[in-house]
């Protein structure tokens, strides 16, 4: 049964227990960064909407972004065509831009890449679907309408109201969105007339630790607490690239004819564990230890992580710090920036190694070797080596 009153903004929770219900939206225009939990939505919309065997020919996925060729008025004809064999047409549309900022629209294309969607194929971050989907063009660049003025814009808003208000019974319209501009008053109460809005964003992590003991359970496999919260917290608590270590682990247990899952075979699986040199780089700076710093640098590069990475990740741990020296508690550090209790615990720890003034210097240089790299100034790894050198002599007691 299709539902189309009672449009509050949902999440995951909400819209999956709709779903189990058999109560499904015309229309879903989602936003967030958990690609993965979006993927489990349009699974089960599917599953609830097409019949089996019928996926190719009663699903459509498209793509937009640059160079992409299909109007709304080709999104409107997909959404009326009806469908051959299945209860409703299924059209996924990723990442449109018809719902940004007008300001952001009028230098964008307004047309989209369509591809045909095939059976049990997932979500990636990259491209958005599997790999085993055949893409279609369906026009010449040339053909690309590109708004110029207010007037094309508003009159482009009027299009897209108009489609998601006449979205017919034979059809469910889902799009997946980077951002939705909110200002747009009357697309969102479109939106919300026709169908939800919904945010899925990523977990907390005691959620996410769950939720991996959970599927260790349903094989028969006891984690330790500990490597649970390891293996969330290395993957940085996205559920896809942790369901892809978990598949790893399930394989080497299953191959080895183990039961249990510890810390050692995390460290010996999974990925490595970065934020952990993070902390151990910090330390070493915090004691103006430079040499250790670098030792460490050197080893994150030889494991061949992106020195580009590195630096993200290290001005991430210090802004993370400035917080939990203003927050000091660890129940408020876990629920604001999200992370793991034993990370919480040490970075509570290690801010007090600091004082906020030394930390908020080391995340300004961070900042200043960030835009050497971007300006050419510098190359990647002589800027790390230059930010830990100068990291560590901020750090030292002023006399």
């Amino acid at each position: 049964m299709a539902k189309t009153t009672d449009t509050a903004r949902l999440g995951y929770k909400e819209l999956k227990a709709e779903l189990r219900g058999g109560t499904f939206r015309r229309l879903y225009v989602m936003t967030g960064d958990e690609i993965f939990l979006i993927d489990k939505l349009i699974m089960s919309i599917q599953d609830l909407l097409i019949a089996p065997g019928a996926q190719t020919i009663d699903s459509v996925h498209l793509i937009g972004g640059a160079g992409s060729k299909i109007t709304i008025e080709k999104l409107k004809s997909e959404v009326l065509t009806p469908p051959f064999l299945s209860r409703c047409k299924v059209v996924v549309v990723k990442n449109s831009g018809l719902f940004a900022s007008a300001e952001r629209s009028s230098a964008k294309s307004t047309t989209l890449n369509e591809t045909s969607a095939s059976s049990g194929t997932t979500l990636d971050n990259d491209t958005g679907f599997g790999p085993n989907q055949n893409t279609e063009n369906t026009g010449d660049d040339d053909d690309s309408e590109v708004l110029a003025d207010p007037k094309a814009a508003k009159s482009r808003q009027q299009d897209l109201i108009k489609l998601l208000s006449d979205i017919p019974d034979s059809a469910c319209l889902i799009f997946i969105e980077q951002k939705v501009d909110k200002r747009q008053k009357a697309v969102i109460a479109a939106i919300e007339q026709q169908g939800v809005l919904a945010e899925i964003v990523t977990e907390q992590p005691a959620l996410l630790r769950q939720w991996v003991e959970a599927e260790c359970r349903q094989r028969q496999l006891t984690i330790e607490p500990l490597a649970a919260e390891s293996l969330v917290d290395r993957c940085d608590n996205s559920m896809q690239v942790i369901w892809q270590e978990m598949t790893k682990i399930f394989l080497y247990v299953e191959f080895a004819k183990q039961t249990k899952i510890d810390q050692d075979l995390i460290e010996k699986l999974s990925l490595p564990d970065l934020r952990g040199n993070i902390f151990d780089m910090t330390d070493a700076i915090s004691k103006g230890n430079t040499a250790r710093a670098l030792e460490l640098l050197d080893l994150l590069l030889g494991q061949k992580e992106p020195a580009q990475l590195i630096a993200f990740m290290l001005a991430r741990h210090f802004r993370q710090l400035i917080v939990a020296k203003d927050l000091n508690r660890s129940d408020a550090i876990i629920r604001d920036l999200k992370v793991m209790p034993f990370v919480a615990n040490r970075l509570l720890q290690q801010a007090k190694a600091l004082s906020a003034e030394q930390m908020e210097t080391i995340y300004g240089l961070c900042f200043e070797t960030d835009l050497s790299v971007k300006t050419g100034q510098l190359g990647e790894r002589l800027a790390l080596e230059l930010l830990l050198v100068s990291a560590a002599e901020a750090a030292k007691p002023r006399r």
